[in-house]
């Protein structure tokens, strides 16, 4: 299993300082978190890849800034909208074409929205999918805690109508946090999956850096090796439970020799 690491574990450093933070802890692997608009302008993003190829880094996805407000731009109740947030979201498409990545991580809509059934979700979702397409690029659904894809029953739905090349990250601290069987979710997109993040948990917190909780690692990345076509995964973890730098490089290594 590839194991790397997000520049949103070094929020909020300037996306260009935390790619080269990551780079210095030796990973190979990396998510791109854009913090801010500007971060999108190609002068910038040509900056991030000289960083990449400078350290023979891999940029396995981006994740949009906007993600807190795509319930508003692609999911509201006014539909005009909707074109202008997939124009926006061409940026995004943009940005993985100059960083020779693949996926666009999608949150998607929140679960109180109960306006947007999952038929439409989906809908929507297909079509963000297919401009993406015409970049070269997928868009890559993650559960999210209080967003609709969050929860089985409603990824069920999302499996059942949304296209194939629309893919899956799964992310193990918002699973836990919306309460999900981890495996069951697994099962059920097991075909979909891009990459996953990786975190760690125990009884009194769910963001802690991978081995300094309870969860079986081990077990984790035997089912995803069996069962899916990902072979990345990256360490995401909140700034607030890092006390230091090297604890996620040590990580980085011990999970790499399971």
């Amino acid at each position: 299993m590839n194991i790397g690491i997000s520049t949103g574990c070094f929020f909020p450093e300037k996306t260009d300082v935390a790619l080269c933070k990551v780079a210095k802890l030796g990973a190979k692997y990396a998510e791109i978190f854009f913090n801010t608009d500007s971060e999108l302008e190609e002068e910038f993003l040509y900056k991030l890849k000289a960083i990449a190829d400078k350290n023979a880094m891999q940029i396995i996805s981006v994740h949009p800034f906007t993600s807190a407000i795509e319930t508003f731009y692609f999911f509201s109740k006014y539909d005009y909208k909707l074109e202008d947030a997939i124009k926006m979201y061409e940026k995004y498409f943009r940005a993985c074409q100059i960083l020779n990545c693949k996926f666009v991580v999608f949150h998607g809509c929140f679960t109180k929205c109960s306006h947007i059934t999952m038929e439409r979700y989906t809908e929507i979702l297909n079509m963000l999918g297919h401009r993406a397409a015409q970049y070269g690029v997928y868009i890559s659904q993650e559960n999210v805690v209080e967003y609709k894809c969050g929860y089985l029953e409603n990824l069920k739905i999302f499996h059942s109508l949304a296209q194939e090349n629309i893919k899956f990250t799964f992310d193990i601290k918002q699973a836990v946090r919306a309460n999900q069987d981890i495996y069951e979710i697994l099962n059920l997109v097991k075909n979909r999956i891009s990459h996953v993040h990786i975190s760690d948990f125990d009884g009194t917190a769910d963001s802690l850096v991978p081995l300094q909780g309870n969860f079986d690692f081990k077990r984790f990345f035997s089912y995803i090796q069996e069962n899916t076509s990902a072979d990345t995964a990256l360490i995401e973890v909140y700034r607030d439970n890092i006390d230091s730098d090297e604890d996620i490089a040590k990580a980085m290594k011990k999970l790499e020799s399971l």
